[in-house]
């Protein structure tokens, strides 16, 4: 940034100048903070541009005038509007923008100190939100049963929407993993879907996909839009069908996501985020398997505590001992039956 366009993002919010230098400064701050590679990289950009952009314009001051004080009372005014962890995610931009400003050659000559350091929000504990309760297998089976009857009418979108929902179900997938597919991203190999895409932290992973059932449900989609040669190609797998069923430009999550709440509606589910299927899977596999280490590789976790954290809070813990004990114990149904006629009688007084 130079000289002036610093001077100018410092002078008064309120001035026409000072206004345009400070949004350049914070788009800047975005692009240099956002991977190029990044998913859905517009639509991070747009969203770290508002937060950040919505404090000055609350507060009326320039970067350099901002201080603890003003961080607290913007937190407190986004905690009567929305929950923690958007409270926590929009102070931690902010945090971010200054600690960008700060290294910046140019304007760490006037910025010196991170005012949201004394203001900032404590962490809010991993997978406590809405967004992080597993659905019941009774719950998974109405919204697919739902899904399913759009798809068995024809429609195209239906059939769409059944084959990306088993796509999450199945996979334990995250919603851009699975919404930002593309054609070169599945390999038909033995019987199997060979899935190859960017994951959490950049890595490229391959994912196997048998189950016969997800895989017709995808052919029947793409037979139906006549979108059978996307696959190997650079082309997104999932589209829009606005105009007559006809295929347009790319899903987007949200998109899917709306659909998705009027299918949980209609199967008696109140609320839903796409984010509670990955946490479905990782309940069914770990009531599955008993097993945290291959929950653990099912998910694509690096660290086991994420797994942990993850299973500890929406999986039933299945019963190994039990059995073993009562046998152990020589305790029968036998026994419990020859008590019948204790049952009348008083109960034994152990003060």
């Amino acid at each position: 940034m130079t000289s002036d366009e610093a001077n100018s993002a410092l002078v008064s919010v309120q001035s026409q100048a000072g206004a345009l230098a400070l949004q350049n400064a914070i788009r800047l701050w975005a692009d240099a903070t956002t991977d190029p590679t990044t998913f859905c990289r517009d639509d991070l950009l747009k969203s770290k541009y508002g937060a950040v952009s919505a404090f000055f314009a609350h507060t009326g001051k320039n970067p350099a005038e901002v201080n603890p004080l003003d961080v607290k009372e913007w937190r407190e005014s986004l905690a009567e509007r929305y929950k923690k962890a958007t409270v926590y995610s929009r102070v931690s931009r902010l945090s971010s923008f200054y600690e960008w400003a700060m290294r910046d050659q140019v304007l760490s000559q006037f910025i010196r100190g991170n005012p949201t350091r004394f203001a900032r929000p404590k962490c809010p504990r991993p997978y406590q939100t809405e967004s992080t309760k597993a659905f019941d297998d009774e719950q998974v089976s109405a919204l697919i049963s739902v899904v399913k009857r759009k798809a068995s009418s024809g429609d195209v979108v239906g059939k769409r929407d059944y084959a990306i929902l088993l796509f999450f179900i199945t996979t334990g997938m995250r919603r851009n993993e699975v919404i930002g597919l593309r054609g070169s991203d599945l390999e038909l190999k033995s019987g199997s879907l060979i899935l190859r895409c960017k994951v959490k932290g950049g890595d490229y992973v391959g994912r196997e996909l048998d189950d016969p059932l997800v895989l017709q449900a995808l052919s029947n989609y793409l037979t139906s839009c006549n979108r059978m040669n996307v696959i190997t190609t650079e082309r997104p797998l999932w589209t829009r069908h606005d105009s007559a069923g006809q295929p347009g430009a790319p899903l987007s999550s949200h998109a899917f996501a709306k659909n998705l709440k009027r299918y949980a509606a209609e199967a008696g589910i109140e609320k839903i985020h796409i984010h509670q299927t990955r946490h479905t899977f990782a309940r069914m596999v770990a009531e599955e398997t008993g097993s945290i280490v291959e929950t653990q590789d099912a998910l694509g976790h690096k660290n086991l505590q994420t797994t942990r954290v993850y299973v500890n809070r929406i999986a039933v813990r299945r019963d190994k001992y039990s059995r073993v004990i009562t046998s152990r114990l020589g305790v029968s149904q036998g026994e419990q039956g020859g008590h019948e006629q204790d049952r009348g009688r008083e109960a034994p007084d152990n003060d």
